[in-house]
């Protein structure tokens, strides 16, 4: 079924806009300057797509070739213009949504939800490790012991290196070196 453009066009902002509530407040909106940059131009295609929605959402008024007439010298050319405007009835332009183009929108729509869905289950988690790392920002005060409790894996890796002496062994094949043996 075909139908004219601005009935499409309408039909689809109206549908888009009642199905997608966009949370314009999430701050994943503004988490790098290029994602910023993105979410403003969309926000900005919105609204430029809801102003001209409700700019076309009404038949164009009625041409008054009386007036006209009253303010062109050549009456004749304004009765041409008239004539020619009462007996022209253009099919309207219509457009189709490609199927494969459709589907291509739905798959990336699809993608975009989980990867919201993701970054708001990840967003807490982030949140208190960044807390954490906060709390235990490594200063001047900072000892070993606090090092190692933060950084269990490092605790390990130290005690291995000591335990299998490799700190002893660089230090002896130094020595050997430098004394030329």
């Amino acid at each position: 079924m075909k139908q004219s453009v601005s009935t499409t066009s309408r039909r689809l902002v109206q549908t888009v806009a009642h199905r997608a509530q966009v949370d314009w407040s999430k701050p994943y909106w503004t988490i790098t300057p290029q994602v910023a940059a993105y979410y403003n131009s969309f926000k900005s295609w919105v609204a430029m797509a809801d102003a001209e929605a409700e700019k076309y959402a009404a038949p164009p008024p009625p041409i008054d070739f009386s007036a006209a007439k009253q303010k062109v010298k050549d009456k004749e050319l304004v009765d041409i213009l008239e004539s020619f405007y009462a007996s022209n009835k253009p099919s309207p332009e219509t457009y189709e949504w490609p199927e494969d183009d459709k589907q291509h929108t739905d798959n990336h729509l699809a993608f975009v939800r989980e990867q919201c869905a993701l970054n708001d289950e990840i967003l807490p988690v982030m949140e208190k490790e960044v807390a954490y790392l906060k709390k235990t920002r490594t200063t001047a005060d900072t000892n070993m012991l606090d090092v190692f409790m933060k950084y269990p894996s490092m605790h390990e890796e130290v005690l291995d290196e000591i335990e299998e002496r490799r700190w002893f062994k660089d230090t002896e094949f130094e020595t050997k070196e430098q004394s030329g043996h």
